[in-house]
């Protein structure tokens, strides 16, 4: 068995985002935009005003954005676009949200590509991980029978827009499973079980780590991937872009 440390930075948890924030009331996490008019539908936690943008929002915004053609591959604006929603701010183009006057904060809630640049190198670290892990035991994405999320972030994650950005491989759906807080269960399952305490430890000491710092294939597969959703689209057949 064969495991990897990969490290995405503190993107997911608001962290290098203008209006990032942790998960919690008022952050929005669901997002779609009209085709036509751009204007967003925005939803958020507790359906309370909007305060800021949480992990799987951010996932879901740049997906949609992508999916209308409003940004590129690069994560940039289309400067085409005419649209009072699409603005010149102090980091690039930015996309706004929601106005002053429907936030809590009072001020314009946006995603700017200096947030979507953030949020790209971060999708890319851990997609190039995965992938350098599959190669160093001469595996492909297909060749996964399942692909366990665990984490109280990975509950909240829309696969097709996370697949939409590259964060997630091109693979069917129903591969996915999500477990929730994997630490916690086994810690708790541990304690109450010597037989699966001696099995955790046999299992820990059967795995062999792959430091992907030392490893030359993961910075090209991290190069290869900081493109929405990826330099090679062919891995990501079900991905459309651009309104298609």
């Amino acid at each position: 068995m064969v495991t990897a440390a990969c490290s995405a930075g503190p993107t997911f948890e608001g962290g290098g985002i203008k209006h990032g924030m942790i998960a919690t009331s008022g952050a929005i996490e669901g997002f779609d935009i009209d085709a036509r008019t751009y204007e967003p539908f925005i939803t958020t936690i507790d359906d309370a005003k909007p305060k800021g943008i949480c992990g799987s929002g951010l996932i879901n915004i740049a997906a949609k954005l992508f999916e209308k053609g409003v940004i590129d591959q690069n994560g940039k604006f289309n400067k085409g676009l005419l649209n009072r929603r699409i603005r010149e701010g102090d980091n690039g183009f930015e996309y706004v949200l929601a106005y002053g006057t429907e936030t809590q904060t009072y001020k314009d809630i946006v995603l700017s590509e200096t947030d979507i640049a953030n949020l790209i190198r971060s999708k890319a670290a851990m997609y190039a991980g995965y992938r350098t892990l599959l190669q160093s035991v001469d595996k492909k994405f297909i060749n996964l029978e399942q692909v366990i999320i665990a984490g109280t972030f990975g509950n909240h994650i829309n696969i097709e827009n996370a697949i939409t950005i590259g964060l997630l491989p091109d693979i069917p759906k129903n591969r996915f499973l999500f477990v929730g807080n994997g630490s916690l269960l086994g810690a708790r399952l541990s304690a109450f079980s010597r037989d699966l305490l001696t099995d955790g430890r046999k299992i820990a000491s059967m795995m062999t780590n792959l430091e992907l710092s030392e490893n030359s294939l993961f910075m090209d597969n991290y190069i290869a991937a900081l493109f929405l959703p990826h330099t090679n689209i062919g891995e990501f057949p079900s991905v459309t872009a651009g309104g298609k």
